[in-house]
């Protein structure tokens, strides 16, 4: 008795998962524009702004004396915007 049962319970929980993924999916423009705009990368575009006698994009290449007894170090330009300078001599 309790098999028969258990077959009952197991073949109409096995119709329903069956009868369920049968159904279409019906979605909204908005959402399938969404899903389409997660799906699709673009890279954002990168501008990279170094300053001309120092600041972003310098880094520090040696010292420089700019009166007596006065070192300074001194910027080189890397292009690298992860780098900074800033310096006296010029």
């Amino acid at each position: 008795m309790i098999a028969f049962i258990a077959v009952i319970v197991i073949s109409f929980t096995t119709y329903n998962v069956y009868k369920a993924q049968k159904k279409k999916m019906h979605l909204s423009a908005l959402a399938i524009a969404n899903v389409e705009a997660l799906a699709s990368y673009e890279l954002p575009e990168v501008v990279i702004t170094c300053g001309a006698e120092g600041g972003q994009c310098w880094a520090i290449s040696g010292d420089c004396s700019v009166a007596w007894m006065l070192r300074y170090d001194d910027c080189a330009f890397t292009g690298y915007m992860r780098d900074s300078c800033h310096t006296p001599c010029d």
